[in-house]
């Protein structure tokens, strides 16, 4: 009778202090679930983790979500151990309540000619620059005419042809898979031809990928960017190509966000 009285009681204070959890309470316990410390403090602080790594060992994310589809794209990479990462984990404190909006977020990341005209600031020329210049769905690799964003379709998982044509590797076709649950929504590109740098090959077809995923946690959002390529191009240029992923990852958060933003109210950096 005691010990059941006890375990009544044990369980009556759990259900009392999960209750009673702060907001920030609940997302120090999301965040120690996959980080350590000194990372949950640091991303709390600044609003962002980012790491960057070149022809080292064990090139892996790190900073991975427990949610379904940021661990897909996470996992998505089956290659081995690529030559270039980079890894970045944002923090953003919604204007908009606590309500989820899987929805939106799903419907501003497959916005993808909103992509057109979106501005980076190149490290190299020190100056602002077009990132990029035509970005549509087409039907397959053998036909560019654009098709409309794929917003109201219904599927949680699914992948279409995109036609991209930006400054550092000109013209190519992509292919993007969008993937949405209860949690998250995001995508993943992958170059379906070969990129060139100047007159040199840089990457081979299927050897870059590009992943944005966005998890909203209620007064929060955590998205999480992560680029993985293999380089051909000459060691010469390869500074410049790792330098164009940077800044390209860096442009396509801030879109985001604006975008976001637009529509839902705001986010704004976490405090």
């Amino acid at each position: 009778m005691k010990r059941s009285l006890v375990l009544l009681f044990l369980l009556l204070y759990t259900a009392v202090a999960l209750f009673t959890q702060t907001t920030e309470d609940k997302l120090y316990l999301i965040l120690d679930s996959f980080l350590s410390q000194e990372q949950r403090i640091e991303l709390v602080q600044k609003g962002q983790l980012i790491r960057s790594l070149y022809d080292q060992k064990d090139a892996v994310p790190r900073f991975t979500p427990p949610f379904a589809v940021p661990q897909t794209f996470g996992e998505s990479w089956d290659k081995g151990n690529p030559l270039f990462l980079i890894e970045a984990l944002y923090l953003r404190k919604k204007d908009s309540g606590s309500e989820k909006d899987v929805e939106g977020i799903s419907q501003v990341l497959r916005s993808v000619s909103k992509l057109e005209g979106l501005q980076y600031y190149s490290s190299s020329r020190k100056k602002m620059r077009t990132l990029y210049e035509v970005s549509h769905i087409i039907a397959d690799p053998n036909n560019e005419k654009p098709l409309p964003d794929p917003l109201d379709n219904p599927a949680a998982d699914f992948s279409v042809y995109v036609l991209q044509k930006d400054l550092t590797f000109g013209k190519n076709i992509y292919r993007y898979r969008f993937c949405t649950d209860a949690d998250s929504a995001g995508f993943i590109s992958t170059n379906i031809n070969t990129l060139k740098y100047s007159v040199f090959k840089a990457i081979e077809p299927e050897e870059l990928q590009a992943s944005v995923a966005v998890t909203d946690l209620g007064d929060y959002m955590l998205i999480h960017a992560l680029t993985r390529a293999q380089f051909t191009a000459p060691s010469i240029l390869r500074k410049r190509v790792q330098n164009s992923f940077k800044t390209r990852g860096e442009a396509v958060y801030g879109w985001f966000v604006r975008q976001y933003s637009n529509v839902s109210g705001g986010i704004h950096e976490a405090e």
